[in-house]
């Protein structure tokens, strides 16, 4: 058994228009084709599918035979449902509405994800976010797969991904609020190293704040890890350790009553991008056009509370 059907749309189109006017020079005149070219057509068809479906009457045009006047009704279901499809097709293409699978690195969903997902209802009711709350290699697994069409990630995770910047973030490090070092306005690298570096344990996210700190001459400290922002945050209250970061909570409670607070670096670093990753491939589709356009409206509010802070 094969997948190939061995004929197309355009011969059943060509067959269709024919035996419906009874004529083949009327069918290709309605058809914008060569007489010569709707003749063809038939033909293969008809070789394809191993019966004959036209009789040719000289001078008189054509009828169906018994066999093609069965087959003619499934030509038009056939020819019918791609137009249903078509028609589906470019109602996704064209509006905002049906389903959109997004990943959001975990540690941007809990800042961003809220408010994105109380703008969708507001603004694109007809649209359906399905998320995914990944780590970096599993995000870029699912842009693969075709499983996701965006994701929401920093550049420094992104891969081979077409990356879409939507705002460039400084580190800040993340100090328990009782912490000495925290009561200043910032804080030098060479002071924070001294304790240990507490940081999300995944390989691209360990890879990058080496490489930012070897950058900025400073050797990487003893590092601690975890897999939840949240302990992240509750070791750091606890004293444990310093965390980098680039997202701000709203409040520096943590699950277990204690307390964090941000402190500038002293150091400069370069900021790191937090956009959009998708295949370099894809187009874009209107569901992810508008996603992209709430969640720069939703960066921008996040920023706009922060800078007033």
């Amino acid at each position: 058994m094969t997948d190939h059907l061995g004929f197309s749309l355009t011969q059943l189109r060509y067959f269709v228009v024919s035996a419906e006017l009874g004529n083949i020079s009327e069918a290709a005149e309605k058809l914008c084709a060569s007489q010569s070219t709707v003749s063809a057509a038939v033909i293969r068809l008809e070789r394809h599918l191993g019966v004959q479906l036209l009789l040719r009457h000289h001078a008189r045009g054509v009828s169906l035979t018994p066999s093609g006047r069965h087959l003619l009704r499934e030509a038009r279901a056939l020819l019918g449902h791609a137009k249903g499809f078509k028609a589906r097709g470019d109602a996704l293409a064209g509006e905002t509405v049906g389903q959109l699978d997004v990943g959001f690195f975990f540690t941007i969903a809990p800042f961003l994800l809220p408010l994105t997902y109380r703008m969708a209802r507001e603004r694109h009711p007809a649209l359906q976010l399905n998320v995914h709350e990944e780590s970096a290699d599993h995000l870029l697994g699912l842009l693969q797969d075709g499983r996701c069409e965006l994701a929401v990630t920093y550049d420094f995770l992104s891969g081979d991904s077409r990356f879409h910047p939507l705002v460039d973030l400084p580190a800040y490090a993340l100090l328990a609020d009782d912490d000495p070092l925290g009561r200043a306005n910032s804080v030098g690298l060479d002071e924070l190293t001294t304790r240990p570096l507490i940081t999300l344990n995944t390989p691209a996210t360990l890879r990058h704040f080496d490489k930012l700190l070897a950058n900025a001459g400073v050797r990487m400290p003893q590092v601690i890890t975890t897999t939840s922002l949240e302990t992240m945050r509750g070791l750091v209250a606890a004293g444990s350790g310093f965390a980098l970061m680039y997202q701000r909570a709203a409040s520096g409670a943590t699950f277990d009553g204690g307390s964090v607070r941000a402190v500038e670096i002293a150091d400069v670093l370069p900021p790191s991008s937090l956009g959009v990753a998708m295949m370099p491939d894809l187009v874009m589709s209107s569901r992810g056009r508008a996603f992209l356009d709430m969640l720069r409206s939703v960066i921008s509010i996040r920023h706009a509370v922060h800078s007033t802070a």
